[in-house]
C-alpha cells in the first residue's frame, strides 16, 4: 500500500498537476503527502580573490531561506482544506544539491511525484537533475505528471512497459498496488526478440501469469514499432486502451555516463500525456 508520497517543489507544475495527482493518490489509498521546499544556497567557494565573506554568505542565505519559507507558507495555505493529511517541508542544501537533498527525503517515502521534464531551458534541467537523482538514488519509483494530463488517479486502466529486465520488473513490483486496483491492465511488448535469454517462447506471458496470481485483471499485447521509436509506440498502445498511467523501467547508461538518461526513458519525460510510474 501506498502511505506516504513526496513532492519535491521544483517547478511550478509542482503546485499544480504534480500536488494534484499526489493528493488524487493519497485519498485513494490513505496516505499522507510531503511537499519539500528546499533552501539552495551554493557553498562559499574560494576565488581568484580569496575566500567568499561571511557575512556576503550568511545574506544570501538569509535571503533564500526568507523566500523558501514564503513559497512553504503560500503552499500550507493552499493544503489548509485538503482531503489527506499534508505537510510541507523546509530543508537547507547548503553542502548538497536540492536534488541531493530531495533524494534523502524519497527514502522515508513509497513514492515521489515530480512534474514532466520541458524541452529546453533552466527549467528542464532541474526536472532533470531531480529525476535522475531519486531514480537512481533513492530507492523508490518516481511518478511524472503531465501539466496538461486529464488521467484518472488513482488508475482504472493501466499499461505496463514490459522487458526481460531488472529495472521493469523493479517497476512492476512497485506498481503492484496500482495493477491490483485497476479495472484491467494491459502488459504491452515492443518489438520483442523471441528465445533463451531473451522474452522466452512467448513474450510477455510470464509476467502476465505472475500479475494473475496477484489478482491482477491482465492481457499481453504485443506491438511493432515501424520504424517509430518505443517510446513513441508504448503512448501509442496507451492511448488505444484509455490508459490513465504507463508504468516503465527508468534506464540510464552506463557508469562513465550515469548522468545520461536513456533514450525511451528521455522520451517519455519529455513527451507523455498522462502520468508515467519510473523505477531503477
Amino acid at each position: 500500500m501506498i502511505k506516504d508520497i513526496l513532492v519535491p517543489w521544483v517547478n511550478a507544475d509542482s503546485e499544480r498537476s504534480v500536488a494534484d495527482a499526489a493528493l488524487a493518490l493519497a485519498a485513494g489509498s490513505g496516505a499522507r503527502v510531503a511537499v519539500l521546499v528546499t533552501v539552495d544556497v551554493p557553498a562559499p567557494m574560494p576565488s581568484d580573490w580569496g575566500a567568499m565573506a561571511y557575512d556576503i554568505y550568511a545574506k544570501l542565505h538569509t535571503e533564500a531561506h526568507a523566500r523558501a519559507s514564503e513559497r512553504a507558507e503560500k503552499l500550507r495555505q493552499r493544503f489548509a482544506n485538503a482531503e489527506v493529511p499534508v505537510e510541507v517541508r523546509v530543508a537547507d542544501a547548503v553542502s548538497v544539491f536540492p536534488q541531493n537533498t530531495a533524494t534523502m527525503h524519497a527514502r522515508h517515502a513509497d513514492l515521489s511525484v515530480l512534474p514532466t521534464m520541458p524541452r529546453d531551458g533552466a527549467e528542464s534541467m532541474l526536472v532533470h537533475d531531480h529525476f535522475h537523482d531519486l531514480l537512481r538514488h533513492s530507492g523508490r519509483p518516481v511518478l511524472v505528471v503531465p501539466a496538461d494530463s486529464k488521467a484518472q488517479l488513482p488508475p482504472r486502466r493501466v499499461v505496463v512497459a514490459w522487458k526481460p529486465t531488472a529495472q521493469a520488473a523493479r517497476a512492476v513490483g512497485d506498481a503492484l498496488p496500482f495493477l491490483q486496483a485497476a479495472d484491467s491492465v494491459s502488459v504491452v511488448v515492443i518489438d520483442p526478440k523471441i528465445g533463451e535469454g531473451s522474452y522466452g517462447a512467448e513474450p510477455g506471458a510470464d509476467i502476465a501469469a505472475h500479475l494473475a496470481r496477484h489478482g491482477v485483471k491482465v492481457e499481453v499485447m504485443t506491438r511493432p514499432s515501424m520504424n517509430f521509436s518505443a517510446a513513441y509506440a508504448l503512448l501509442d498502445a496507451a492511448r488505444d486502451v484509455g490508459a490513465d498511467l504507463l508504468v516503465a523501467g527508468g534506464y540510464g547508461h552506463s557508469r562513465l555516463r550515469e548522468a545520461v538518461l536513456g533514450g525511451t526513458t528521455r522520451e517519455l519525460l519529455h513527451t507523455a500525456h498522462i502520468p508515467v510510474l519510473f523505477a531503477h
